[in-house]
């Protein structure tokens, strides 16, 4: 049977985020800017910069790669050095200035230092991230300038805020952004990234704040919770990066309350996540895979991210194919997959395997399915436990190929 299969040559459908009701300048006490520097090639908008009025309280997760990017190894000098109180973020888009040696180190100094000489703070209050092709220097003169013309344009509306998003943003289709209101106070955030994608970290660059008054500790708390379900339950291409970063923050501008402020920037983080899934380099929906079941949360987290990771599946997903036998064999490469026989598997919430049988169901129906939506989910069920896991995919197609094929020519 045929199913709804794209085609090669095809427009795929496009994707356009609602704005967010809630930006990072709706937080209070803080400024955003973003201008172009001349770092793209586009010429499009390269260097961002958001700005406290206060030392600010900060948290942070970084990548784990070995070969971190310089700007990570400086922002956490600076957490630590400042006790995680922050006066300035600065980012630069279209060079990650990573596996650059020593002046890659200097540069990535560099431009905390300008940033600290144009407030009158002290550099290690001032964090650095850096996002787009690895191995290239820095041409740090130019990105001396956008600081100085992003200083000019800093900006506490909504307005600020959304240039400083569309300055960071390499690959992205769409801007991704989301924001609520929480009891008492508000939280927003905004990410990049869209290839480079695999748990631990899994995004390139988010940053996410409340208004509400949480202390560096609290945030600190919080920070690794918000990241492992969120950012670390993403995939794309199973290729962290050089450069992950992801940033929390509280204004203090309201009182607001601790639970509700934490509970609301994890929100914030869950929506950011499935945007980056959604903008996977080609693709064309997210695939929430959830793991029930299993032994232990350990262990489904191995099975949720080993369908995740499968090429088979995750082109399955982009022709709308209801290919069970994908799915199960993926699990069944755990060491952790126990009884088939008491297994069962849901499509979109149609049951196609069950006590490790096919099960019957309209396949013409299920693909129709599939290709009615952009969130799809997958339910593998192992009947053995209490661990659960769930982790969101992109579907794989055409455009990736030719997105990472051509990057740097």
């Amino acid at each position: 049977m045929k199913t709804n299969v794209p085609e090669a040559s095809a427009e795929r459908p496009s994707y356009t985020p609602t704005p967010a009701p809630v930006t990072l300048t709706s937080l209070g006490r803080v400024k955003a800017s973003g201008v172009a520097a001349g770092i793209k090639p586009s010429g499009r908008p390269d260097v961002a910069l958001l700005v406290f009025d206060a030392p600010t309280p900060c948290a942070a997760v970084f990548t784990k790669n070995a070969f971190a990017a310089a700007p990570v190894v400086v922002c956490r000098e600076h957490l630590e050095a400042s006790g995680g109180m922050v006066r300035a973020l600065v980012i630069n888009a279209g060079n990650a200035n990573a596996c650059t040696g020593e002046q890659g180190m200097r540069d990535a100094r560099a431009m905390c230092d300008h940033v600290a000489g144009k407030l009158g703070c002290d550099p290690k209050s001032v964090l650095v991230a850096s996002t787009g092709v690895i191995g290239v220097p820095l041409p740090i003169d130019r990105v001396r300038a956008g600081i100085d013309a992003a200083f000019d344009t800093l900006s506490a509306d909504d307005a600020g805020a959304r240039r400083f998003l569309d300055a960071i943003q390499t690959t992205d289709a769409f801007p991704k952004e989301a924001g609520v209101d929480a009891a008492g106070s508000r939280a927003a955030g905004v990410a990049k990234g869209a290839g480079m994608i695999e748990p631990d970290m899994a995004t390139m660059i988010a940053i996410a704040g409340t208004s509400a008054t949480l202390s560096v500790a609290e945030l600190r708390a919080a920070a690794k919770s918000i990241a492992d379900r969120s950012f670390n339950a993403i995939h794309v291409d199973s290729h962290a990066s050089t450069n992950d970063s992801f940033y929390l923050f509280a204004t203090g501008r309201d009182e607001g309350h601790p639970a509700a402020a934490v509970e609301a920037l994890g929100g914030i983080a869950e929506k950011l996540a499935w945007l980056i899934a959604r903008d996977g380099e080609g693709a064309t929906k997210v695939t929430t895979i959830d793991v029930l079941g299993a032994p232990d949360d350990e262990a489904a987290g191995d099975i949720a991210r080993r369908v995740a990771h499968s090429a088979l599946v995750r082109t399955a997903l982009y022709g709308n194919d209801p290919n069970w036998g994908r799915f199960v064999s993926a699990l069944g490469n755990s060491p952790y997959a126990g009884d088939v026989s008491r297994l069962s598997c849901t499509l979109q919430g149609i049951a196609v395997f069950e006590h490790g049988e096919p099960a019957k169901f309209d396949r013409a129906a299920a693909s129709a399915a599939m290709a009615r939506t952009d969130d799809l989910r997958i339910v593998l069920d192992l009947h053995a436990g209490s661990g659960r896991a769930r982790v969101l995919t992109s579907d794989l197609g055409y455009r990736y190929v030719e997105v990472n094929a051509e990057y740097t020519t």
